[in-house]
């Protein structure tokens, strides 16, 4: 321990010493530190995005039931089927004990125009349960969200985005209460949804995420005797308390479903595994590409280290060569000179830290919220952990060089 101090105390009298060569050599470790670390920042703000949008949109313990045409050996008995309807939902719900929640869709076919006072716009209305406002992590702002007695009154009541009540509704005038017309049908305006440009509004998962922004509800069992002429619905899905569930509940719910259907396998199952692989594996190949760049400018840096380091052993042959002739061993000489360059490069890693710290904040300022970069004090640590491996891997030769240096030959050098 105390050769370790000792070689620090070396290290820095080398810098105080040679102040213009030692900026220059730890410039390359400043540079290389702060890229590191800052590269790390902007991966983990442009992942961020996907991060959040698929917590918004349900998460991954969530299974889809999808349609799908019967085996080539029912397919003459497929009309036996009802198809998905509310049923399913139902038969989940008293039958999968897994299922934390199930929800169910319909869409209007053709779409649907929504007009107030003038104003007009072409949305996508989503008739739905009330469950998929809890799955979907909608919010409420203003007014309530679509219950249970929607459901059994068959009310025309709508809950709107914020994007599309503020074009249906002039500024200043509250939305609750106003009647609307959806393909010319009179709906009452029960809620507004809050306004999700704040999460983020551009870029990969973000985008999904402020598309919210543009959703419209009516109740599930209004829009199918408004708008449908059957009682099947277009989506139904549902969220698990746990991801580790996953296997057995997707077996419980299709046997469950064939039940239903009465023997007819026209559906299958979509989970959200593979969206998680993906993300997994654009995480990775972006820290390990841009993180692979800004470890290129430590190992740069680590080599000018190298390099200071052979001038300074040239320049103080004599000094060794007294050391072992009074006593000191090879080891002594190869931990002094492995602790000099360790201390260069540390000093180097914690500069880098605060050129990483005011880059990341300057990055912070100008790039636009839902890819802003982030920083950790990991990130800071992985640096400075970095920086102090470039140092040692960096004076290994010299300090091997060093120590094998014979006393008398080092002595008779001038």
């Amino acid at each position: 321990m105390r050769l370790l101090f000792m070689g620090v105390a070396s290290g820095w009298r080398e810098v105080l010493a040679h102040k213009l060569r030692s900026f220059l050599t730890l410039f390359g470790i400043v540079l290389g530190a702060a890229a590191l670390v800052g590269m790390l920042g902007v991966v983990k703000g442009l992942l961020r995005g996907w991060e959040v949008m698929i917590y918004e949109t349900g998460g991954i313990e969530r299974i889809s039931v999808m349609s799908r045409p019967p085996p080539e050996s029912q397919r003459e008995m497929a009309a036996l089927s009802p198809g998905r309807t509310l049923n399913d939902v139902e038969a989940i719900l008293a039958a999968v004990p897994l299922a934390q929640r199930v929800t169910a869709e319909v869409g209007i076919p053709n779409g649907a125009r929504l007009y107030f006072q003038g104003r007009a716009t072409g949305q996508a209305v989503r008739g739905v349960l009330p469950a998929t406002f809890i799955m979907d992590r909608f919010e409420v702002a203003q007014g309530r969200l679509i219950g249970e007695l929607d459901l059994e009154l068959q009310t025309q009541v709508v809950v709107l985005g914020a994007a599309i009540a503020d074009y249906l509704f002039p500024r200043g005038l509250d939305p609750l209460d106003r009647v609307i017309t959806i393909n010319g049908l009179p709906f009452t305006v029960c809620g507004v949804l809050r306004d999700y440009h704040a999460v983020g509004s551009s870029g990969g998962g973000s985008s999904r995420v402020s598309s919210k922004n543009s959703a419209v509800f009516i109740p599930l069992t209004t829009a199918q005797t408004l708008f449908r002429i059957d009682e099947n619905v277009d989506t139904i899905n549902v969220q698990l308390a746990d991801i580790a569930d996953m296997p057995h509940a997707m077996e419980q719910i299709y046997n469950v479903l064939t039940h239903v259907h009465r023997g007819i396998q026209d559906v299958r199952l979509e989970t959200r595994e593979d969206l998680l692989k993906r993300f997994e594996e654009t995480k990775a190949s972006y820290t390990y590409s841009l993180g692979g760049v800004a470890a290129i400018g430590l190992i740069v840096g680590g080599i000018g280290i190298m390099n200071v380091m052979l001038a300074s052993i040239s320049e103080r042959v004599r000094e060794i060569g007294v050391r072992r002739a009074l006593g000191a061993k090879r080891r002594d000489v190869l931990v002094q000179i492995l602790a000099e360059s360790l201390t260069l490069a540390v000093a180097g890693g914690v500069v880098g830290m605060v050129a990483s710290v005011v880059l990341i904040k300057v990055l912070q300022q100008v790039v636009v919220e839902s890819n802003r970069p982030e920083l950790s004090a990991g990130a800071l640590v992985v640096g400075v952990l970095f920086s102090g491996i470039v140092g040692v891997l960096a004076g290994l030769y010299p300090a091997i060089r060093a120590s094998r240096l014979s006393p008398v030959e080092a002595l008779r050098t001038d």
